[in-house]
């Protein structure tokens, strides 16, 4: 039978302040995966470069993806996957949702392709949240719909793209650290002020309108965390650093990508993202931290079929 092969791109969840609710697809990497149908079941027959995840497809996003995407078409058939890691996992990019989506997506299109993808958010979704243990599209949603997304309701999911912003210029560094979200999600603070909260609905909406609009002015303004990043923040060791120093070579805004450990700026200028890279690399390392970072820009499509 047919191969065919499917990107999806990295994601940042949360934006800021827009915590479990906004998302946004990234250019630059992502996970990319082969399939094809099989007379029965689901098999992952590989995962490149090995990055210890299990090719038990109950325990891959990737294989859950399939399974839940063939309940709801009622198909005949199994699938084969080939799994091609561009994301690492335990980044906060969105590895496990990138092939959870690439992989819902793959299977629908080899199973006649009755189903959107819109549609194929809920069963990415779900094996997003059976690795996790929390159900949440703000990785999901974007890697398959490209471009910035709101979820406004998990159950029932209801899921909106909002649109995209074409000056942004987005600089992603990883530190090399570790953070799953598990561990994660456990330190969240279980009361907020309301002061906190009003702030990052505030900044929420707003963030909402800029990629609405298209207006990189308003983004700018709206990337501020008063309640999740001052936890995840002390999970990145020398975030606080590298944040003033981010802002102090001119970025609009930095904050935590998902649940960490990259982290983003902001900049409309494609000459001073090169240099806040620089100067955020360069602190994490004065930190003791290696790190990498790329400049990128939206991803204004999300998943798709790649020759």
């Amino acid at each position: 039978m047919k191969w065919v092969k499917i990107f999806s791109p990295a994601t940042i969840g949360n934006i800021g302040p827009g915590f479990d609710v906004l998302g946004l697809a990234v250019k630059g990497f992502g996970d990319v995966i082969e399939a094809r149908v099989i007379d029965d079941g689901i098999v992952i027959s590989s995962i490149n470069p090995d990055t210890g995840i299990s090719k038990d497809p109950k325990k891959n996003t990737a294989g859950i993806a399939a399974s839940e995407v063939l309940k709801i078409l009622g198909a005949n058939g199994g699938i084969e996957l080939k799994i091609n890691k561009g994301i690492p996992p335990g980044s906060g990019l969105g590895s496990s949702a990138a092939s959870a989506a690439a992989s819902a997506f793959a299977t629908n299109y080899l199973h006649g392709n009755k189903l959107s993808k819109e549609e194929l958010i809920l069963p990415a979704t779900k094996a997003e949240e059976a690795v996790s243990g929390d159900f949440f599209a703000d990785n999901t949603a974007p890697a398959l719909l490209g471009g910035a997304t709101l979820t406004r309701s998990c159950v029932p999911l209801d899921v909106t793209k909002i649109g995209s912003i074409d000056k942004l210029k987005i600089i992603l560094v990883t530190p090399k650290i570790t953070v799953l979200t598990k561990d994660a999600r456990k330190i969240l603070p279980k009361e907020v002020p309301i002061k906190n909260f009003v702030n990052n609905m505030a900044n929420s909406c707003l963030i909402s309108t800029a990629f609405a609009k298209n207006d990189y002015g308003l983004f700018a303004r709206s990337l501020n965390d008063t309640v999740i990043e001052p936890v995840r923040s002390k999970l990145i060791k020398g975030f606080d650093v590298v944040k003033k120093n981010a802002l102090a070579a001119g970025a609009d805004g930095m904050t935590i990508s998902g649940s960490g450990p990259t982290v983003f700026a902001i900049t409309d200028n494609a000459q001073k993202a090169q240099y806040i890279k620089t100067v955020m690399i360069e602190t994490f390392y004065e930190q003791g931290v290696e790190s990498s970072g790329i400049v990128t820009e939206v991803d204004p499509i999300g998943t798709r079929i790649i020759k």
